[in-house]
C-alpha cells in the first residue's frame, strides 16, 4: 500500500471517489443556489422598479398639474377682470366665461393646487420647497382676493378697464406668480422628472444585467454538470446520469431568466420612454399653453405691454418652436410666427394606417411628441393637436389685429368668445385634442406597467421555484445513486 505522500496531488486534495462525489454535489448545489438567488433578486428588482415608476410618476403628475393650476388661476383671474363683474354690455359676455364663472374656476384651481402641494410635501426631499411655495401662494391669493373684491363693487365696467386699485393688486399678484411661484413649481417638476429619469436608467440596466447574469451562471453550471456527468460515465460506466437532466433544467432556467428580464426591460422602456416621456412633454405643453392663453388676456388687460407679448410668444415657442422664427423675433414680428406655424403645420403628413407622422418642421413639446408616436391612434391625435394649436394662434392674430386697430371691445369679445371661430372655443378644442394624446399615452403607460408587473407574478415565481427544485433534486439524486453504487 502506497504511503499518503506517494499519492497524486488531486487524490490528496479530493480524496477517494465518495469524497469526490460529495464535493461535486456540494459545488453544483452552491452554483444552483446562486442561480436561484440571482433569479429572486431579478424578480424582486423588477417588482420594485415598476412599483417605483408608478409611484414616482404619480408624484410627477402632481407637480405638472400644479404648474398648470397656478397658470390657470392667474388666467381665470385675468379673465374675470377683463370683463368685470358688472360690465357695461353684459350681452357680449358668455355666461360660461363671465366674471362669476371665471372666479369659480379660479377657486377650483386654488383647491386643486393646495391638494397637489400637500401631496408633493410628503416627499421629504421636496418638503422645504413645497412649504415655501405654499407661503408664496398665500400672498398671491390675498392679492387676487383684493383685486376681485374691488372689481365686484364697480358698476358699468368697460372691457379691459378694471378699477386702478383692482388692476394694481392683480398686476402685483401676477408678477409674484411669474417671478417666483411658477419658477419654483417648475424647479420641483424638473427635480422630480430628473429623479424618474435616473431611476429608470438604473432599473433598466439592472433588469438587463440580471438577465445576462442568470444566463451566464446557468451556462457555467450546466457546463459543470456535463463535466460531472462525464466523470460519472468514466468512473461508473454510465453514459447519462441525473446531472444531464439537471443541465437541461439549468439551461431552461437560464434562458427563461434572460427572456423574463429582457421583457421587463422592454416593458420599462414602453412605460417610461414611449409613454411617460410623452405624458411629461404634453403635460408641460398643456400648462405652458394655458400660461400663453393667460398672457393673451393679460396683454389686453394691462395695456398691451411688449413684455406680455414677449411672454406669450416665448410660451407658444416652447409648445411649437420654429427653426427660422425665434421667440424674440416672433415678439417683434408676430406675423412671422403665425405664417411660419401655419406653413409648418400644413407640411405635416399623417399616415393614419401606419400610425405615423412625417414632415414635422417644428420643435418644442408638440415636436417632441410627433417624434415619439408609439401607441394606436397616437399619430392621428398628435396631428389633430398640432392643427388645433395652429387654429388657436390664428385667432390670436385676429385679436392682436383688432387691438392694433383700436377696437378693444372686439378684441376682448373674440378673446373670451365661446362660439366656433372665437378664441376661447378654439383654445378649448386645442386643449381637448391635447388631452386625447395624453390619454392615449396614459393608457400605454398603464399597459406597460401592467405588462411589467406580469413578469413578476405568481407564475414567474412558480416557474423559478419549480426549476430550482428540479435542479437541486437532480444534483441530490445523482450523488445518492452514485454513492449507493459505489458502496
Amino acid at each position: 500500500m502506497k504511503h499518503l505522500y506517494d499519492a497524486r496531488p488531486a487524490d490528496r486534495v479530493l480524496g477517494e471517489t465518495p469524497r469526490r462525489l460529495k464535493l461535486l454535489a456540494a459545488e453544483l448545489t452552491a452554483l444552483s443556489v446562486l442561480i436561484g438567488t440571482l433569479y429572486v433578486l431579478a424578480l424582486s428588482g423588477d417588482a420594485t422598479s415598476f412599483a417605483r415608476l408608478q409611484a414616482r410618476t404619480t408624484e410627477v403628475s402632481a407637480t405638472g398639474d400644479l404648474y398648470y393650476e397656478l397658470d390657470d388661476m392667474d388666467a381665470q383671474a385675468a379673465d374675470a377682470l377683463l370683463v368685470g363683474f358688472h360690465p357695461t354690455d353684459p350681452s357680449m359676455v358668455p355666461v360660461a366665461v363671465d366674471a362669476a364663472a371665471s372666479a369659480a374656476a379660479y377657486q377650483h384651481d386654488r383647491s386643486a393646487a393646495d391638494a397637489d402641494l400637500a401631496l408633493i410635501a410628503r416627499n421629504p426631499q421636496l418638503t422645504v420647497q413645497a412649504e415655501k411655495l405654499m407661503d408664496g401662494l398665500g400672498d398671491y391669493e390675498a392679492l387676487i382676493a383684493q383685486a376681485l373684491y374691488v372689481d365686484q363693487g364697480t358698476q358699468n365696467e368697460k372691457p379691459a378697464a378694471p378699477p386702478a386699485a383692482s388692476l394694481g393688486s392683480y398686476t402685483q399678484a401676477s408678477s409674484l406668480l411669474h417671478a417666483k411661484l411658477l419658477p419654483a413649481s417648475l424647479k420641483i417638476a424638473d427635480a422630480d422628472s430628473a429623479a424618474v429619469d435616473a431611476s429608470y436608467s438604473g432599473d433598466r440596466a439592472d433588469a438587463t444585467g440580471y438577465g445576462y447574469a442568470v444566463l451566464g451562471l446557468a451556462l457555467a453550471t450546466a457546463s459543470a454538470m456535463m463535466l460531472g456527468n462525464r466523470y460519472h460515465a468514466r468512473r461508473f460506466r454510465r453514459r447519462l446520469s441525473w446531472l444531464a437532466g439537471g443541465a437541461v433544467v439549468c439551461l431552461v432556467l437560464g434562458f427563461l431568466g434572460l427572456a423574463t428580464q429582457s421583457h421587463a426591460a422592454e416593458d420599462l422602456e414602453d412605460a417610461k420612454k414611449n409613454a411617460y416621456d410623452s405624458i411629461n412633454a404634453l403635460t408641460r405643453a398643456k400648462a405652458v399653453s394655458d400660461d400663453a392663453n393667460g398672457d393673451e388676456s393679460r396683454w389686453l388687460l394691462e395695456g398691451r405691454t411688449p413684455a406680455l407679448q414677449a411672454s406669450f410668444f416665448q410660451n407658444v415657442s416652447s409648445v411649437a418652436a420654429l427653426p427660422d422664427v425665434s421667440s424674440d423675433a416672433a415678439s417683434s414680428d408676430p406675423q412671422a410666427y403665425y405664417s411660419g406655424l401655419s406653413s409648418a403645420v400644413s407640411a405635416v403628413h399623417l399616415d393614419a394606417a401606419a400610425n405615423s407622422i412625417s414632415g414635422v418642421q417644428f420643435g418644442g413639446y408638440l415636436g417632441a411628441e410627433s417624434g415619439n408616436i408609439t401607441f394606436p391612434g397616437e399619430g392621428q391625435a398628435a396631428y389633430d393637436a398640432a392643427q388645433a394649436f395652429n387654429a388657436y394662434l390664428q385667432d390670436d392674430a385676429a385679436i392682436r389685429a383688432d387691438a392694433g386697430h383700436g377696437d378693444l371691445a372686439a378684441a376682448v369679445a373674440l378673446d373670451i368668445g365661446t362660439r366656433p371661430g372665437q378664441s376661447n372655443y378654439t383654445f378649448g378644442q386645442y386643449m381637448a385634442k391635447l388631452a386625447e394624446v395624453i390619454q392615449i399615452n396614459d393608457t400605454g403607460f398603464s399597459s406597460g406597467v401592467s405588462a411589467g408587473e406580469s413578469e413578476t407574478d405568481a407564475a414567474s415565481w412558480t416557474t423559478m421555484l419549480v426549476g430550482e427544485a428540479l435542479l437541486l433534486m437532480a444534483i441530490a439524486r445523482s450523488a445518492h445513486v452514485r454513492l449507493r453504487e459505489y458502496q
